[in-house]
């Protein structure tokens, strides 16, 4: 009688081990890094969700962006992985990481994407496009000389000018800012002319890059 009521006791203990084990998930085990978009593994108490806002998703490049991540429910400490270019790799990481600046030099459609991991091991995925366009060159109108007595004799130079991500194709020179474009060329930026009367003149530079966007800008030159 004493042998089958310590089997018996046995028995429960192992009963009672079991159930209370693990369900052979081990400690410390890592919560998969790559859920499909808006996964949310977690029970109802612990629903995790996520947004993500940019502080601007498109514009010209040099183009700065600052992103936000907000978070709705789970339980925190939360986990913020940033892949801020759409290549396939974690960019920025951490705890604190809930928000990210970041300046896009090169014009190019960019995928966000943000991943959130909970203390649960809940995850959430949030993304975003942002397009960066194309900066657009910058004309810079130089004029020897700039002042002196008529008729002056001008030779006007917009070799200055650039295209951060590009090159220019066309230079035009408007000699007095009348509307009429008096000279343009593919490959010479240098265009000479002669002021025959006293005055205030403006000779205007426009120049165009290979992606057909242009820019204005104008030098004040003198006859005395």
């Amino acid at each position: 009688m004493r042998r089958i009521l310590v089997s018996l006791c046995a028995i429960l203990i192992l009963l009672y081990v079991a159930g209370c084990s693990n369900n052979g998930v081990t400690p410390g085990t890592q919560t998969p890094t790559s859920p499909p978009p808006g996964t949310n593994p977690g029970g109802t108490s612990y629903q995790l969700q996520v947004t993500l806002d940019l502080s601007r998703n498109v514009g010209h490049a040099p183009l700065p962006v600052n992103m936000y991540a907000n978070v709705i429910g789970g339980t925190p400490p939360y986990y913020f992985r940033w892949d801020v270019d759409g290549d396939g790799y974690w960019d920025y990481g951490g705890t604190g990481v809930s928000e990210v600046g970041i300046h896009y030099a090169s014009p190019g459609l960019y995928e966000i994407l943000l991943e959130v991991e909970d203390s649960m091991g809940q995850f959430y995925r949030a993304n975003a496009p942002v397009d960066v366009k194309s900066s657009g060159p910058h004309a810079v109108p130089a004029a020897i000389p700039s002042s002196g007595s008529a008729p002056l004799s001008v030779s006007l130079d917009g070799s200055g000018s650039y295209d951060q991500d590009g090159y220019i194709v066309l230079w035009e020179w408007d000699f007095e800012s009348d509307g009429v474009w008096d000279y343009e060329s593919e490959d010479n930026p240098v265009a000479a002319t002669q002021y025959s009367e006293q005055g205030t003149y403006n000779a205007t530079l426009r120049v165009t890059d290979g992606d057909g966007l242009t820019d204005v800008a104008s030098i004040k030159i003198i006859c005395f």
